[in-house]
């Protein structure tokens, strides 16, 4: 008897998925410090091919090299690029981070977190546009993407 409800226990869970994690690898973390002349506002891109890639990386590069401090060898075939770019801001102590990235029945869903500094905290007086980059497996999912 206890064989037959663990059983049923089992297939029931394994049945009724209804999320799946999904899994990034993080390529950089960090901040941009061209006053915005990048021409990035506020956004999430989905890179999905070579071209869009080279396209994306010759943008960020415009003030800050900073595409050769990261991993660039993406497999397009199998993987794509996530970015969440933050608007910019006028002092240091701020962050936007992927901290999640979950497959669902008809979506792929990217949970992003923007952080500031704390009321009193001391910041640098620098203009910065925080950014975050992963890569995931590829999907044809709908990607969405959902702020903390």
């Amino acid at each position: 008897m206890k064989i037959v409800i663990t059983i049923l226990f089992s297939l029931l869970l394994v049945g009724c998925p209804k999320t799946e994690e999904g899994g990034f690898t993080s390529l950089i973390k960090g901040n941009l410090f061209g006053n915005g002349v990048e021409g990035f506002k506020k956004e999430n891109i989905v890179i999905s091919s070579k071209d869009q890639w080279k396209s994306f990386l010759s943008k960020m590069d415009t003030t800050n090299k900073v595409s050769k401090t990261f991993e660039n060898a993406i497999d397009f075939s199998k993987e794509m690029v996530i970015v969440c770019m933050d608007k910019v801001r006028n002092s240091g102590g701020f962050s936007i981070e992927i901290k999640e990235a979950v497959k669902e029945r008809e979506t792929f869903l990217i949970k992003v977190k923007t952080e500031g500094p704390k009321p009193m905290s001391m910041v640098t007086s620098v203009i910065i546009q925080p950014y975050h980059i992963v890569k995931i497996k590829k999907t044809n999912k709908k990607i969405k993407f959902l702020e903390l």
